[in-house]
């Protein structure tokens, strides 16, 4: 039986005339030609070689199929056999509809209301009325105008050499005793790895713009040029307006990359292993801040750095503010 085709067995097998003639799916017809191999001597192993299908799917098919009932090999309905209805009496899904019209609030809110009233009704039931009335609210979705934003690596490599020619920015989130959260906005200049660190309890633009000067202020250079950051909100604003009006560039790593922003993000794990890890944070801003200053005097000047040559930040700082003064 090479050419095993449902008209070659229609004269052999008396049903098969009948399956030709009713309306089976291609899938049926296509499970019709397995039966029929197998009626014709074949095994079940045998089949499943010929028609490459696995050995199980040919065995429930098997289990299925009646000679005198061909449709046995359809697929069987996949809906559901009870549909969920909300059994609602009228007038409680009108006052449903009109507190929804009058206070467009969540279904939570609308079940206190109702709860007021006497009214017990779930909230997926409250949901699903609010969805029939169509009174289901459409959130506008927000336009994002990205600006055309320079990346960090557009800085030019002579600056990279300059003190103050690129700084990196960062934030850190950090749980003080208590629960209460404080941001560690961290900085690094890329030519000397000097480091400065402020704790804030805010993560907003302005706290980025006074910790823009706050580095301005110690840094004591004025040939900023380049300042580089992600795209956190808390360099955005007047994070942004400060730059321009110092005549600095904003330079940004890609979305979701901090690997992008290295050198920050390794001093930050820096500050975690030297100093988190050994003696935890602090109760309160001042006291954190505190250790963090002792922190960097100790990074800065004490610390010396195999990137400069074991150099500390503070004597590659010196090297280059007289080669500048030169």
């Amino acid at each position: 039986m090479k050419d095993l085709t449902l008209n070659s067995l229609r004269y052999k097998y008396p049903y098969v005339r009948r399956t030709l003639d009713s309306d089976l799916s291609p899938e049926a017809r296509k499970r019709l030609k397995w039966m029929l191999y197998i009626r014709s001597g074949k095994s079940v192993a045998q089949c499943s070689r010929h028609f490459d299908i696995p050995v199980r799917t040919i065995w429930y098919w098997l289990k299925r199929f009646k000679m005198e009932k061909p449709k046995s090999l359809e697929n069987k309905s996949r809906k559901p056999i009870r549909k969920g209805y909300c059994e609602v009496p009228l007038h409680h899904r009108i006052r449903v509809k009109e507190l929804r019209k009058k206070y467009p609030w969540g279904r939570k809110k609308l079940q206190k209301l109702l709860q007021k009233e006497d009214i017990h009704i779930g909230e997926s039931r409250i949901q699903i009325l609010i969805n029939g009335y169509g009174l289901k609210r459409i959130r506008k979705k927000r336009k994002y105008k990205r600006t055309n934003r320079r990346h960090m690596y557009t800085a030019p490599r002579e600056n990279l050499k300059k003190c103050g020619g690129l700084l990196y920015f960062d934030v850190k989130h950090l749980s003080l005793p208590g629960g209460k959260r404080v941001y560690q906005f961290t900085a690094i200049d890329h030519a000397t790895r000097m480091l400065f660190v402020k704790i804030y309890p805010r993560i907003t633009s302005v706290c980025g713009s006074d910790f823009f000067y706050y580095v301005k202020e110690r840094l004591k250079t004025n040939t900023i040029s380049y300042v580089g950051s992600d795209n956190g909100s808390e360099f955005l604003g007047n994070f942004e307006k400060v730059l321009s009006e110092h005549n600095i560039t904003h330079v940004f790593s890609a979305p979701r990359s901090p690997k992008q922003n290295c050198y920050v993000e390794r001093v930050i794990r820096t500050i975690i292993e030297d100093l988190y890890s050994f003696n935890g944070v602090e109760v309160s801003i001042q006291k954190q801040q505190e250790s963090l200053d002792e922190y960097m005097f100790t990074y800065n000047k004490i610390r010396p750095h195999e990137s400069l040559d074991m150099e500390t930040p503070y004597e590659r700082y010196v090297k280059l503010s007289k080669a500048l003064t030169m």
